[in-house]
């Protein structure tokens, strides 16, 4: 137990205190500000992201990349889903200073969904502990970063890029508009994916199977999920999401159909069977299981827990390349 409160202790001295209307974001420490800028990119998920472009290389290239496209690749990968997750929240600022905010002005903290991406304070821009203008300048310097980076692994890269930050505006502006909104994010994180294939493969029926294995994770292992835990948050806001529109249930059954094809859509990728059977595995243990254990439970918490397990399914299936390319 003094251990636990040791940990709690550590976890508190690094959040900044939460912050009231028109907070004055300079009385932060640097430590504090450092992380808070980690949690506008929503950091966990932006470096879990990176296993979709890096198995979308390791499946074009069957094997691993040479190391400039690994260094470039990376860097490019970084910047580039650091500085997607940021531009959401600067999006979406108005509906997250709604969320964020009780109604006495008071920044509301939910210990009972534990989001993954926060390491201090989730929406630091509009809970007030970060400026707009700095908001701006994180985003445009990791965008000039991504870009460049991405044209120097390859011209469509950069392109990829651009059409991934344009995707983000559309999905963000449908945000109150439509539930159909999981379609621009879903063809998103496709098309991210893709940036990490075409840096080192052509276009293919492959690469097709792999745009809609990586879209269809998205729709039905994070986004679904994500708006059914946020349910409580986004009817009283007005935002448009399955669970909002249609409802709880009716987002778990098309969690559960989504999950549940995951594995047959990693059979279908390119590569040896070792290849395709891992990533089927891969894609039962983190989604398929996963899924009917919401089934059965239900709830804004459960939904939480499965987003979190299905996040880790790009990276997963990406280690589990390159240990196979040793193998071999």
């Amino acid at each position: 137990m003094a251990a636990q409160d040791a940990r709690l202790g550590s976890r508190a001295e690094l959040r900044p205190p939460a912050p009231s209307a028109g907070a004055d974001p300079a009385r932060y420490t640097l430590r504090q500000k450092s992380l808070l800028f980690i949690d506008l990119a929503r950091s966990r998920s932006a470096v879990l992201s990176i296993g979709e472009a890096a198995l979308g290389a390791l499946l074009a290239a069957r094997g691993i990349p040479s190391l400039r496209v690994v260094l470039l690749g990376l860097l490019a990968a970084l910047a580039g889903y650091f500085c997607v997750y940021s531009l959401n929240d600067l999006l979406d600022l108005k509906a997250d200073r709604e969320e964020v905010r009780g109604p006495n002005g008071e920044i509301e903290w939910n210990p009972e969904v534990r989001h993954m991406d926060i390491t201090t304070l989730r929406h630091p821009v509009a809970a007030g502990a970060l400026s707009l203008s700095a908001g701006i300048a994180w985003v445009s310097l990791l965008g000039l970063i991504g870009l460049v980076a991405a044209y120097l692994l390859r011209p469509l890269c950069a392109i990829l890029f651009v059409a991934c930050a344009l995707l983000q505006v559309l999905y963000c502006g449908l945000k109150h508009r439509t539930w159909l909104k999981v379609i621009p994010a879903g063809v998103m994180v496709g098309l991210g994916g893709l940036a990490g294939w075409f840096a080192v493969g052509e276009a293919t029926w492959g690469a097709l199977a792999f745009f809609v294995l990586l879209t269809s994770w998205e729709i039905f292992g994070r986004n679904l999920s994500n708006d059914l835990a946020d349910l409580s948050h986004d009817i009283p806001l007005g935002i448009t999401t399955v669970a909002a529109v249609r409802g709880p249930k009716a987002a778990i059954s098309a969690i559960v159909l989504g999950a549940t094809c995951m594995p047959l859509l990693a059979l279908l990728q390119t590569g040896p069977v070792s290849t395709r059977l891992a990533l089927a595995l891969i894609a039962a243990g983190t989604m398929t299981v996963p899924a009917f254990r919401l089934r059965s439970r239900g709830g804004e918490r459960a939904a939480q827990e499965y987003f979190n397990r299905a996040s880790f399914f790009p990276t997963l299936a990406a280690a589990s390349l390159v240990i196979l390319s040793f193998v071999r």
